[in-house]
């Protein structure tokens, strides 16, 4: 059954043309997963659809009596209301509520924070019962026991579903089919997520070839073109029509904005971070209690627990934006820290886009040895030229975000402090940092509840504790998990004394297995990289035998080395947390 019909709409704000003349349908059962570049239009045709904004040429037809739930990227909710009565619209609202985490009701909208009112928002919404529910973000400033719920409950809801999220596991879990914004138009794709990639990569792939095969015959009229004199038959005259429809003719091949992350980087001595018995407390609230925690020079770390555990405060302290009130942290001299949190940096609104950049420097020398302007640094990004004279008050909150986090980088940090990066991020970005984080020289520590971004970037996992202390799991976001699953010990409630991406080793390895145990660390992610990218290359070798033949061995052979390097990394693990 029908539902929403968008017939081509278009959309356009002063100077920026979002949609045009885009065409889509909704059915009743329907999971779609919207996504796309920063900026390009999600929001807009999630609002579209929800009939919050109006469009410019089109119609939008809505079946009658269509409900439709919205869950906004910035929610509107009046700020004098109490939790408690928000809670009296319905009973399933008062569940939700307590379902994501809210137990004072009697606290006013107005005395919780952001991400807790957009909380509020998606209880309200999942609390209709709608035939459509549109949902943009609504993983935003969820811990990831309530995301695991969440999907369940969004895979189950009756109705229509329309999402923007950048959790590429709720949108493969989720999601039947993949809605694309780009270049203002939408390209749709049954299927899950993984499906989508796959066949964006197959169908870009052609293009690139048909595009080629076009330019190369091009080419060959062209330099007839140049060798024929000046008398023309007929005949002479269609091959010069043929070759100038070949040269105007509009390339096939989709334009995307390549992101580019080589940016320069500084030394990094092995004192980085030590944490010694550090504690903090705020009035009577003890939020941190008996840290004791050095960090590696080659850290790759994940901070996971639930919502106010304590994670961005355990960060700030390493970062050595707050003293604990109890304990020492110290920081080496080399020490560069780089700070990417979950709250805009105060940028002026009329400022330029290109003048947030020269502010940090006018030129910047790459890792790959060449000095690019800050205009350049601005195009590898994402930013287009065209886009430089912008204010920062008019980019998309994604946009903006992107903006904030080239800033960060562009400083060339040695320890790198990410609290919740993947809020706001498109897909395109996420995937680019994560490839640039492979090889990055620093420390890395990250707060986050993206299982996809802790699984892929993070080798070891610390959870903070209801009591205030820390659990070390090495072995990243896998080992996190079992211990989760896992009945728990009374070994395992202990306070961790952690030296992650790096171990606490002590006296149980030498110092060449201390050695080998963090290069193996390194090895198994860059191993996971490159099997995914041959499984990647082997569907797309189709029926060309010999590829794929040649690229089924080599996966034979990357899986066999991550199973040896596997139990190696498990032999040395298991020596590190036994019995001293």
């Amino acid at each position: 059954m029908n539902l929403v019909s968008v017939e081509g709409v278009s959309k356009a704000y002063p100077e920026l043309p979002i949609l045009d003349d885009v065409t889509m349908g909704i059915h009743d059962g329907d999971r779609i997963g919207v996504i796309g570049a920063n900026g390009s239009g999600k929001s807009t045709l999630l609002s579209i659809i929800a009939g919050t904004v109006d469009v410019d040429t089109g119609r939008v037809i809505r079946r009658s009596g269509t409900r439709i739930a919205l869950l906004a990227q910035e929610p509107d909710i009046d700020p004098t209301t109490t939790l408690a009565e928000i809670a009296a619209e319905s009973h399933p609202t008062l569940v939700l509520l307590d379902r994501l985490g809210f137990k004072d009701l009697d606290q006013r909208i107005s005395d919780i924070s952001g991400g807790q009112r957009r909380r509020v928002a998606l209880a309200q919404c999942l609390a209709i019962d709608a035939d459509i529910t549109i949902l943009d973000e609504p993983t935003n400033h969820l811990d990831v026991e309530v995301i695991d719920w969440l999907e369940d409950e969004l895979a189950t809801r009756p109705g229509a579903l329309v999402m923007v999220t950048h959790d590429r596991y709720v949108l493969d879990r989720v999601c039947t089919s993949i809605v694309e914004v780009h270049n203002r138009k939408l390209m749709g794709h049954r299927g899950t997520y993984q499906d989508f990639l796959i066949a964006r990569a197959e169908r870009e792939a052609l293009a690139e070839a048909t595009e080629q095969k076009r330019q190369n015959r091009a080419r060959t009229e062209l330099a007839w073109l140049e060798r024929s004199p000046k008398a023309r038959t007929g005949k002479q005259k269609a091959r010069i029509k043929s070759a100038t429809d070949l040269v105007t003719q509009e390339s096939g091949v989709i334009a995307r904005t390549a992101l580019e992350f080589d940016l320069p980087t500084r030394r990094i001595g092995s004192k980085v971070v030590n944490l010694d018995n550090v504690g903090i407390t705020f009035g009577e609230n003890t939020v941190l209690s008996g840290i004791t925690w050095h960090l590696a020079e080659d850290a790759r770390v994940g901070i996971v627990g639930p919502n106010g555990a304590g994670k961005t405060t355990l960060l700030r302290i390493i970062a050595g934006r707050i003293s604990p009130t109890s304990g020492k942290a110290s920081m080496g001299d080399t020490i560069v820290p780089g700070w990417y949190g979950q709250d805009p940096q105060p940028l002026p609104a009329n400022q330029r886009i290109l003048e947030t950049i020269r502010e940090i420097s006018e030129q910047t020398r790459l890792d790959s040895g060449i000095s690019i302007s800050a205009s350049q640094l601005l195009e590898r990004f994402g930013f287009p030229s065209r886009q430089h004279s912008t204010l920062v008050g008019e980019l998309s909150g994604g946009e903006r975000r992107r903006l904030e986090l080239l800033r960060v980088l562009a400083e060339a940090p040695n320890l790198l402090m990410l609290d919740e990066p993947t809020n706001d991020l498109d897909l395109d970005t996420l995937g680019a940092l994560e490839a640039y984080l492979d090889n990055w020289p620093g420390a890395l520590v990250a707060a986050t509840h993206d299982r996809y971004f802790l699984e892929r970037v993070c080798t070891d996992v610390v959870s903070v504790q209801p009591d205030g202390s820390i659990l070390h799991h090495p072995g990243g976001w896998a080992a996190y998990r079992a211990a989760e699953i896992a009945p728990q010990t009374p070994k395992q409630s202990k306070p961790a004394r952690a030296r992650t991406g790096g171990t606490d080793y002590g006296a149980r390895l030498s110092s060449n297995e201390q050695h080998e145990h963090r290069q193996i660390e390194k090895q198994i992610p860059k191993l996971e990289h490159r099997i995914a990218a041959i499984e990647a290359d082997l569907a797309l070798a189709g029926t060309d035998w010999e590829r794929a033949a040649a690229l089924g061995a080599q996966l034979i052979e990357a899986r066999s080395e991550l199973a040896t390097i596997e139990d190696r990394w498990l032999e040395l693990s298991e020596r590190t947390t036994g019995p001293a």
